[in-house]
């Protein structure tokens, strides 16, 4: 067996195990959050979000453009949602709660998992269990258009799981997009000081969200593995 290992923007082509990667913030955010949370509910609209919260006694997070919404209780914040807990979290996003219903639509039997570079050796594994023969690597991007920080984000994992194939002497073929994203994450320290000068952690210092930042470009220090389906996302791991 060869195991195929792609990457994408916004969209994805499997049919057998996407991870979705929103470094700034989303994917983080909900690493963090399932330490406390049971589970997360990802929502594209407010009125949505707020119907859930009303429902069910939810915590709401979300923004728009980086920035909280007014009515929730707090923004899409890795360094805020750990000051939360509960059964359920509810989150809306500018891109990656979008990416994670265009990958479901997509295919409604694929595995999405979720990472990042705090959780990129472990969803590097269960994603390495969990398919058949392809990993495609998803990044949420702004809008639809590429970032850096979401493109290191993914090379990191890449590189994860290229490690592991190796040590298990599993053959494998890496796209040269996916290669080239692991090439230029092979540095962590580079990695970080790269991810700190990209546009989104320059909004974010902006809104003075500079903790946010600090917290996202730690790697490895979660073994959470976030899943997404039947609209809810749950730690597998």
């Amino acid at each position: 067996m060869t195991m195929k290992i792609d990457l994408s923007l916004y969209n994805s082509s499997t049919s057998d195990l996407a991870i979705m990667i929103d470094l700034l913030r989303a994917s983080t955010t909900i690493a963090l959050a399932l330490n406390t949370f049971e589970k997360i509910i990802p929502v594209n609209t407010i009125d949505e979000a707020l119907q859930i919260k009303q429902k069910h006694n939810a915590v709401v997070a979300g923004e728009i453009k980086a920035e909280k919404i007014d009515c929730f209780d707090l923004s899409n914040s890795p360094k805020q949602v750990t000051q939360y807990a509960g059964p359920l979290l509810v989150l809306k996003t500018t891109n990656g709660t979008k990416v994670l219903e265009n990958i479901r639509k997509n295919d409604q039997n694929i595995r999405i998992l979720i990472g990042t570079s705090i959780n990129a050796k472990a969803v590097a594994h269960k994603a390495i269990e969990l398919a058949e023969n392809e990993i495609e690597l998803v990044m949420a991007g702004r809008h639809q258009k590429f970032t850096i920080e979401d493109y290191l984000g993914a090379g990191l994992i890449i590189n994860e799981i290229t490690n592991e194939l190796d040590e298990k002497a599993i053959e494998y073929e890496v796209s040269e997009y996916a290669l080239s994203a692991s090439l230029l994450s092979k540095n962590h320290k580079q990695t970080q000081e790269l991810i700190k000068k990209s546009y989104s952690a320059r909004r974010l210092r902006e809104l003075n969200s500079s903790q946010d930042i600090g917290v996202s470009i730690q790697i490895n220090k979660t073994n959470i593995v976030p899943s997404y389906d039947n609209g809810q996302i749950t730690n597998i791991n």
